[in-house]
C-alpha cells in the first residue's frame, strides 16, 4: 500500500540559514534537517515534498524528519503537533491520527488531526486503552470483530495503536485510524513503533 507522497520541509525566504542536510532516497530529494537561526518573528515554514522511495526507505526518512523538527524543541504539546500533522502528510488513507495521554487510569486525548474524537478512555478499554494497559502494538484490520471497540469516527474501518514509553513509564499512545478495512500492515507496525519510541524520549 503506498505511502503518502507529500511532507512540509522547508524555510521561510526571511530566516537566516546556518546550514542544512539534503537527503535522497531513490528518485526523490528531501530536506531532513534544517537548523534555522528565528530572528524576531522570523519564523520557519515548510514546501510539500514528494516521497519516492521505498515504503521502508520512506518510513526512516520520515523518522529523521520528526528528529530534526523535536530535537530542538522541549514544549511536549508543541512536539506531538508536528508529530501528528507529519503523519497526516505522511500516510494515505488516513481519517484520523494523534494521541492519547496517561493521566492515572485514563488516556486523554491529546494533539491530534481528524474529527473530534473521544476525550477521555479508560485503559484497558477499546484498542487505545487495551494497547495501553498490554504495553504493546495492537493492529485491528476491521473493528467491528474487536469486541469493545471505540468508535469516535463512524468512518474508521481499521486501526493501529502503538504505546509510547520512555524510561519504562508508558506516556500514552499514538492511535491511527483508517476508513479501510487492513489498511496497516507489519511493515507499519514495526516502523510507526520506531516512530513512537524514537517521539516518546521527547515528550516525557
Amino acid at each position: 500500500m503506498p505511502l503518502s507522497h507529500f511532507l512540509f520541509f522547508l524555510f521561510h525566504p526571511l530566516c537566516i540559514i546556518i546550514k542544512y542536510h539534503i537527503l535522497s532516497i531513490g528518485t526523490g530529494t528531501v530536506f531532513v534537517n534544517i537548523p534555522i537561526l528565528a530572528v524576531k518573528e522570523r519564523m520557519p515554514v515548510f514546501q510539500v515534498v514528494e516521497y519516492k522511495g521505498t515504503k521502508e526507505e520512506n518510513y526512516l526518512l520520515l523518522i529523521k524528519q520528526l528528529k530534526a523538527l523535536v530535537e530542538d524543541e522541549e514544549n511536549r504539546i508543541a512536539n506531538l503537533s508536528n508529530a501528528s500533522a507529519l503523519l497526516n502528510q505522511f500516510l494515505t488513507d488516513i481519517n484520523w491520527v494523534g494521541f492519547y495521554l496517561l493521566e492515572k487510569d485514563e488516556l486523554v486525548l491529546g494533539p491530534f488531526q481528524g474529527l473530534p474524537a473521544c476525550v477521555r478512555i479508560p485503559v484497558g478499554k477499546g484498542v487505545c486503552g487495551t494497547a495501553a494497559r498490554e504495553r504493546k502494538a495492537i493492529r485491528v484490520p476491521d473493528v467491528e470483530q474487536f469486541p469493545g471497540h471505540i468508535a469516535c469516527d463512524a468512518r474508521s474501518r481499521s486501526e493501529i495503536v502503538l504505546p509510547l514509553i520512555a524510561d519504562g513509564e508508558l506516556i500514552g499512545v499514538l492511535d491511527i485510524d483508517s476508513p479501510l478495512k487492513d489498511r496497516f500492515d507489519e511493515t507499519d507496525e514495526k516502523y510507526l513503533q520506531m516512530f513512537a519510541d524514537v517521539l516518546a524520549q521527547y515528550v516525557k
